[in-house]
């Protein structure tokens, strides 16, 4: 049984974008795999999940508790993502920790800038973010936070929600997500000057399964884990896809701000 002063094994997985991330945290070792996922995630997370534990010399009624990315993100990896972790936190009768996507986006970053702007493309022309911040570390409490809740929006709105939130001018603040890449043209023709360097120093990083994990620790010693049957996706929106007619305008679109 575990102590109370003791560390559970931590197994975390992220399947919300098109790769598939697992990684395995003891209390002295820390084990991570990524590969391609999209339409492999329901079929290869959970074999994934088994050679992960055999690299460490585990199984599964080692771990103590399950974290995994719960969104936003692709709707096929979140409901993966879901099943496997209620499936598994069920069965093990262990503690299970939903970990916000773009939390876990900021927490993979590599920066020592305090306030972390996430962007990650939502498809369908549009972005998922929010504003993370990191205060200092307290024990095992990595201190990572959401300063403002997720939205989806088309990067021309994003823009100016960001400038409403941040100023023109917005000081010390880093950017990581797959979106700064996937919709430079359109951000950097509605952001303002100021805001340009730091479009130019984006990171591109996802929602790393270690990253997960340590998110999903520092909730378990917050007390804020769930029991299996309480997990569940966080979804920004309920469209799964466009119409044809939305794909033309898009493409129309796209092709409007590459022309000018």
């Amino acid at each position: 049984m575990m102590s109370a002063s003791s560390q559970p094994v931590v197994l975390a997985f992220d399947t919300s974008t098109e790769w598939i991330s697992v990684a395995l945290v003891t209390e002295t070792r820390a084990i991570s795999r990524i590969e391609p996922g999209g339409a492999r995630a329901s079929a290869r997370l959970l074999p994934l999940v088994q050679e992960i534990l055999g690299e460490a010399g585990l199984a599964l009624p080692d771990v103590g508790l399950i974290g995994f990315g719960a969104g936003p993100g692709a709707f096929t990896g979140l409901r993966a993502a879901c099943t496997a972790a209620q499936g598994l936190g069920f069965g093990l009768g262990v503690p299970v920790v939903p970990v916000h996507t773009l939390l876990a986006v900021a927490a993979s970053a590599t920066t020592d800038v305090p306030s972390v702007l996430v962007a990650n493309d939502a498809r369908m022309g549009e972005l998922y973010w929010a504003l993370a911040a990191r205060e200092p570390r307290q024990g095992r409490v990595s201190g990572w936070s959401l300063r403002s809740d997720a939205r989806v929006d088309p990067p021309a709105g994003a823009a100016v929600a960001w400038v409403d939130m941040l100023g023109a001018q917005p000081g010390a603040l880093a950017l990581c997500g797959n979106a700064w890449m996937q919709h430079r043209d359109a951000l950097v023709a509605a952001l303002p000057d100021a805001w340009q360097p730091l479009l130019v120093q984006a990171q591109e990083v996802g929602p790393g399964a270690m990253a997960v994990a340590a998110l999903a620790l520092d909730a378990f010693c917050r007390g804020e884990a769930v029991p299996a049957a309480q997990a569940r996706p966080v979804y920004v929106r309920d469209k799964v896809a466009l119409t044809s007619a939305e794909r033309e305008q898009a493409r129309l679109a796209k092709g409007a701000v590459t022309a000018s």
